[in-house]
């Protein structure tokens, strides 16, 4: 049975380097519940990020390697078994790794949690489905991104935790003799990140996943493009905090928010030659035209 929250949870959601951390900085400064210290530097929370995790890993799929997924939806069955599970451990004592202790101990669960909550999870487009038959009422927030910006972004992503990775390994080496080369100093992460190619057509994978799910939820959904967002922020987290339902007193601090943007980051590939020429290679494939990205040359 679905979860009757007092206060349904809003849902944010967007393919990785897209602006879903951007998001939940400026949402949770106006008064949405995100985890509170239960969170990761990128604002995930933990209970949620686990159990987003475990999904994928249960069917032997990664957040860089999503696929499995759409052979899961394809099984009732497992889809049932799945989303139940994920009702058991909402209505347990286990979100108390969402709440905390003093909020578990006030509300006792989030059926009963009175005030405005939420996650982020890039892997929410894809979990989704599960979630609403957790919680049928829930909000979504779905924010896109050129997917140039994405795979260059990506890359430097995975570049730097390279670099981090060998030297953790090597500072530790000493410590961790229990392990074989292998496992201390191999290559270890999301490899497809590494490659221009790669990247984009893991956004490709995430931006016709999420437009399949938005497409059966009529209403309660609020769709944005990144560009667009770092063009207006102002209007667009106003618009934000009205579709939240977030406390009106909190709405005094939308312009303080809004200076804070990096607008910037809007069409940083314009800034890049090799991203540029990837840009010309691509920028006519379905989901680049049908996003309105097919022409960005100009405007930034």
């Amino acid at each position: 049975m679905p979860i009757d929250c007092i206060r349904p949870p809003v849902i944010i959601m967007g393919m990785a380097r897209s602006g879903t951390t951007m998001l939940a900085e400026f949402l949770s400064g106006l008064g949405l519940y995100l985890g509170g210290e239960h969170v990761q530097e990128d604002l995930e929370a933990y209970y949620f990020f686990r159990a987003n995790r475990k999904i994928f890993l249960q069917i032997h799929g990664y957040s860089d390697n999503p696929s499995p997924m759409r052979y899961f939806y394809r099984n009732q069955e497992a889809v049932e078994a799945t989303a139940r599970s994920l009702e058991a451990d909402a209505r347990s004592w286990r979100i108390v790794k969402y709440l905390g202790w003093r909020r578990f101990l006030r509300h006792r669960s989030l059926a009963r949690y009175d005030q405005l909550w939420g996650w982020k999870d890039p892997r929410n487009v894809f979990t989704l489905p599960l979630w609403l038959k957790v919680f049928p009422n829930a909000k979504v927030i779905y924010i896109v991104r050129n997917g140039v910006d994405v795979a260059g972004s990506l890359r430097i992503m995975e570049q730097r935790d390279i670099r981090k990775r060998q030297s953790q390994s090597r500072r530790l080496a000493a410590f961790l003799r229990g392990k074989s080369a292998l496992e201390r100093v191999g290559f270890r992460g999301a490899v497809r990140h590494l490659y221009l190619d790669g990247g984009f057509s893991l956004w490709e994978e995430y931006v016709e996943q999420a437009e399949t799910v938005l497409a059966a939820i009529e209403k309660r959904k609020f769709v944005l493009r990144y560009e667009d967002f770092l063009a207006d922020p102002a209007r667009y987290l106003a618009e934000l905090h009205s579709f939240c339902e977030l406390d009106k007193d909190s709405a005094t601090r939308i312009d303080a928010f809004a200076s804070q943007a990096k607008r910037d980051r809007a069409g940083a590939f314009l800034q890049d030659q090799e991203l540029m020429a990837f840009y010309a290679a691509v920028k006519n494939t379905p989901w680049m035209t049908r996003l309105g990205y097919s022409d960005m040359l100009t405007g930034y």
